[in-house]
Order: structure tokens, then C-alpha cells, then sequence
């Protein structure tokens, strides 16, 4: 990290931390409880260079707002909760995929997002 505030490394510290990717405004909320004047353009501005320096990810879901996590995270999958909007990383991968591509097509990637509810939405519902 080339200049690295305190606040800087708050914000790191909470995206490598967590066990899901957060939204910018759940970051802004965790990190008020270290830092109570903390701005969410700092975490904005953050954001943006944990993205350029290639630390964060970002990871889109349609019809959500983006979510980052840390890129030392192994390859995984998502589960999108439809009622809170949170998003949980999912374990291992669907093998075969590769197999579906069309005869001279080459995968070079490819993302899994299931939709429904989370166990806590469930519980409530």
C-alpha cells in the first residue's frame, strides 16, 4: 500500500477480516465503531485504490450494489440473499463447467451467484 493512513489501514483490515464481501456502506458502519468521524468518501476514495493497487475486488451483482473483498481469497462461488441483500461467500466450485463451453471456445472465467434467502431472512420469514 503505497500511503497508507491509519484509516487506510482500518479499512483493509475489515475487508480482509470479514467472511463476506461488504458493501460500501456496511464498511463506512463497521469502521465507525474504530473510527466514529470517519467520512464515507474516505471509504469511497479507500476503495478505489485497494481496486487500482489490485488488494480488493470488486464484485457485482445485478440489481445490487457493489461489494469488495480481498483478492487473496481463493476462487469462489456466491450466495445473494434476496431479502437483506447480504452476500456470502460459497465453498468449492461446480466442476464441468468448462465442459459446456461450445467446441473452439476457451473459458477464461466464469462466476456462480445462487439467489434466496440467507439463514437469518429464513428464520424471520
Amino acid at each position: 500500500m503505497p500511503y497508507a493512513t491509519p484509516r487506510k489501514l482500518v479499512l483493509a483490515d475489515l475487508i480482509t477480516g470479514s467472511e463476506r464481501p461488504l458493501t460500501p456502506m456496511e464498511i463506512w458502519e463497521e469502521a465507525q465503531r474504530r473510527i466514529p468521524r470517519l467520512g464515507i468518501a474516505t471509504v469511497y476514495r479507500a476503495l478505489k485504490q485497494f481496486v487500482e493497487e489490485g488488494q480488493v475486488r470488486v464484485v457485482d451483482i445485478p440489481g445490487a450494489p457493489p461489494h469488495y473483498e480481498s483478492t487473496a481469497r481463493q476462487h469462489h462461488h456466491f450466495f445473494f440473499c434476496t431479502r437483506c441483500h447480504r452476500l456470502f461467500n460459497l465453498v468449492g466450485c461446480v466442476r464441468g463447467l468448462l465442459g459446456l463451453a461450445p467446441a473452439g471456445f476457451k473459458v477464461k472465467r466464469h462466476e456462480i451467484v445462487l439467489y434466496g434467502d440467507c439463514a437469518e431472512c429464513s428464520r424471520h420469514a
